[in-house]
């Protein structure tokens, strides 16, 4: 039989266990702990962009909870925002041209910048949130929110 409950590092393989493998979820399972009310707006999102994934979280609820809610590490947030970028096409080598945006889309990366301009980040830092938390506007921003200073150090000087 399978142990209930036990820890993060996962010794019981469930049908949503994949998920400890994508970078995007570690990204949204912080931005979830940080801030719980986005958990709707989140899975909404995720009927739009992947109806198969939702309806399998929506048959493995308990099991989804429990993923969301396990602890993430600083460096395990910081490997997944890697990981998402180079998913991207390598945003965080500065080759911008290699991102194709809609009208829309670069209207939310401007007004993310506004929103973090002056708080001294850039619009790569910009760039890079927003890939990585999958072009999702309202997560990128409260991505950058909640990691204002990490990502102020990591900025060239």
């Amino acid at each position: 039989g399978r142990e209930s409950g036990g820890g993060g590092e996962g010794g019981e393989a469930g049908p949503l266990d994949f998920l400890r493998q994508l970078p995007h979820f570690t990204i949204m399972r912080q931005s979830i702990q940080m801030q719980p009310h986005l958990l709707p707006q989140l899975l909404q999102q995720l009927g739009r962009t992947n109806p198969q994934l939702l309806a399998l979280i929506n048959l493995h609820q308990a099991e989804f909870v429990r993923l969301v809610n396990e602890p993430v590490g600083e460096e395990e947030l910081q490997q997944s925002v890697q990981q998402a970028q180079q998913a991207e096409g390598g945003a965080a080598q500065g080759n911008y041209n290699t991102i194709q945006v809609s009208e829309e889309e670069m209207q939310q990366i401007e007004r993310l910048e506004q929103l973090v301009f002056p708080m001294g980040l850039n619009r790569r830092v910009v760039l890079e949130s927003w890939l990585a938390c999958d072009r999702d506007e309202q997560l990128a921003a409260n991505y950058m929110l909640n990691n204002l200073e990490d990502l102020r150090n990591q900025l060239p000087e």
